[in-house]
C-alpha cells in the first residue's frame, strides 16, 4: 500500500514540477539595469488569484519598488518537494538564494547543513517584535530561520451545514462524535480528518502534535524517542476508532485522506467540520465557501479546559549556496518587516512580528477573525518539538492509524505499532 501511494505521490509532484517550471514567477525592476538576480522558493504562486497568492504578489512587487537593483525570480515548488530538493541541492551545492521552511523541519536542515545561519545579518532586528521568542527557531544557539507567517490547528467548519442539523458548534470531542454523527451521510461526512501518507502525512501530524499535548502527554522526550503510549495517546487512538465506528461520524474515507482532501471537502460542503491550519480559513472562503465557513477553538478533552495549541507556521531561509546572501538578507528582512506582514494578513495568514498588529486595518471588521487567533495562541499557544525524523514518523504514524480504520486493528495494538516501530527506527 505504501509504494503505490509513494508512486502516486511521486507521479503528482512530478507533475507539479513541470507546472512549476513553467510558472516561474520573474518579477522585473523597473529598471532596465538590474545588477543582483535573487532565486526564492515558495509554494504559493504570486498573483494567481488566492488570498495568499495576491498578498505575495503585493509584496514582491513592493520590495522590487523598494530594492530596484534587486531582480527576484519565485520558482513555485509544490510543498512535499520543498524539503528534497532542498537536501539534494544542497548536496550539489545548488540552493535558492531564499525558502520557505516549514518550521517542523528547520532543525533537520540546519543539522544537515543545507542552510547557514542568520546572525551576522540579524544583528539589527528587534527581537521582542515576535509573537513566539526569538529562540523559537535558533538551532544549538544559532538563528537559522525568520518567522514568516504563523498558524494553528483550528476547528473549520461549515455554518449552513450544521444549523440545518440543529448542531451546535462542538467544544469538546465528545461533541465532536455526538454532533458529526447526527451530520454523517452518504453525501457529506460529519467530521473529516486525514490518515494519507500523501503530502508527508501532514494532516495527521499536526493532528498528533496537538492532540498528544491536549490529552495531557508529549510525543517525544528530550532525546527524540517516542513517548506517547501512555494515557493522552490512549485517548487519540481510541478517538480515530470512535469517530469511525461508534460514533458513525466519520468514513473510512479518511484513510486516503490528506490536507487538500479536507480543504476541498470543506469548500465544497462535502466535510461539515474538520481540524485545518487558520492558514486555510480565508482560501477556503475564497474558493466557494464564502461565508458560510467559520472557525472555532479546537475541542478539547474536558469541557471547560481550552485545548493547547502548537503554533507552526513557514520561516524564510537562506540556502547554504546562495550566490547573493546580501540580496538575499534584505529580501528576509522585507518579507518579515511589519509592512509586508500586513499584507499576509489580509491573504489570511497570522503575522509574525507583534508590531503588524498596531495597523488601523486590524480594527476593521474583517480582521476580527485574525485577533480572535492571535488571542487564542497567546493564550494557548506553545511551541511544538521537531526531531530530525519527523517524516518518516508521519508514514509510520499513518500505517498504524490507517489499521484502525480499514483492518479492525484495536487502538492499543495500533498505538504499540507507532511508537515501537518508531523507536526502532532510532535504534531504540
Amino acid at each position: 500500500m505504501m509504494a503505490s501511494r509513494f508512486r502516486t505521490q511521486r507521479r503528482h509532484c512530478l507533475k507539479w514540477l513541470s507546472a512549476a517550471a513553467l510558472a516561474s514567477w520573474l518579477v522585473a525592476p523597473t529598471m532596465a539595469s538590474a545588477q543582483t538576480e535573487i532565486v526564492y522558493w515558495d509554494f504559493i504562486k504570486p498573483g494567481d488569484g488566492s488570498p495568499r497568492g495576491d498578498a505575495l504578489a503585493r509584496n514582491v512587487e513592493a520590495f522590487q519598488k523598494k530594492y530596484p537593483e534587486i531582480k527576484v525570480k519565485v520558482e513555485v515548488i509544490p510543498p512535499p518537494m520543498i524539503d528534497p530538493n532542498l537536501i539534494q541541492g544542497a548536496a550539489a551545492n545548488k540552493t535558492a538564494d531564499v525558502l520557505r521552511i516549514d518550521i517542523k523541519y528547520l532543525a533537520k536542515h540546519a543539522q544537515a547543513g543545507s542552510i547557514q545561519p542568520l546572525d551576522k545579518f540579524a544583528g539589527a532586528i528587534d527581537k521582542s517584535d515576535w509573537l513566539l521568542p526569538w529562540d523559537a527557531t535558533a538551532i544549538d544557539g544559532k538563528k537559522y530561520g525568520m518567522p514568516y507567517e504563523h498558524r494553528f490547528f483550528a476547528l473549520l467548519y461549515r455554518k449552513d451545514i450544521l444549523d440545518k442539523a440543529g448542531v451546535t458548534v462542538p467544544m469538546t470531542w465528545d461533541e465532536v462524535c455526538a454532533g458529526a454523527g447526527k451530520i454523517n451521510a452518504t453525501s457529506v461526512m460529519g467530521y473529516g480528518f486525514g490518515l494519507a501518507q500523501s503530502d508527508n502525512a501532514n494532516a495527521l501530524l499536526e493532528w498528533v502534535e496537538n492532540m498528544i499535548p491536549t490529552g495531557g502527554g508529549k510525543i517525544f522526550d528530550d532525546k527524540g524517542k517516542a513517548v506517547f503510549d501512555d494515557a493522552s495517546g490512549k485517548k487519540f487512538f481510541q478517538l480515530i476508532a470512535d469517530l469511525t465506528g461508534k460514533c458513525k461520524a466519520s468514513s473510512k474515507a479518511v484513510a486516503e485522506f490528506n490536507y487538500n482532501s479536507l480543504t476541498e471537502g470543506l469548500t465544497s460542503g462535502t466535510v461539515a467540520m474538520a481540524n485545518l491550519g487558520t492558514h486555510r480559513y480565508l482560501a477556503i472562503r475564497a474558493a466557494g465557501a464564502k461565508d458560510n465557513l467559520a472557525w472555532a477553538p479546537p475541542p478539547s478533552f474536558e469541557p471547560g479546559k481550552p485545548a493547547p495549541v502548537n503554533v507552526t507556521g513557514w520561516n524564510l531561509v537562506m540556502g547554504k549556496a546562495a550566490k547573493n546572501p546580501e540580496a538575499a538578507w534584505k529580501f528576509i528582512e522585507f518579507m518579515t518587516s511589519a509592512e509586508a506582514q500586513l499584507n499576509l494578513a489580509k491573504g489570511g495568514e497570522l503575522p509574525s512580528r507583534k508590531s503588524t498588529y498596531a495597523d488601523p486595518w486590524f480594527k476593521t471588521p474583517e480582521s476580527q477573525f485574525m485577533l480572535g487567533w492571535s488571542d487564542y495562541i497567546a493564550k494557548n499557544g506553545r511551541v511544538g518539538t521537531y526531531p530530525a525524523g519527523w517524516s518518516s514518523f508521519g508514514q509510520i504514524l499513518a500505517e498504524a492509524t490507517q489499521s484502525i480504520v480499514l483492518q479492525g486493528a484495536t487502538p492499543e495494538k495500533a498505538l504499540i505499532q507507532a511508537v515501537t516501530t518508531y523507536n526502532k527506527s532510532l535504534g531504540n
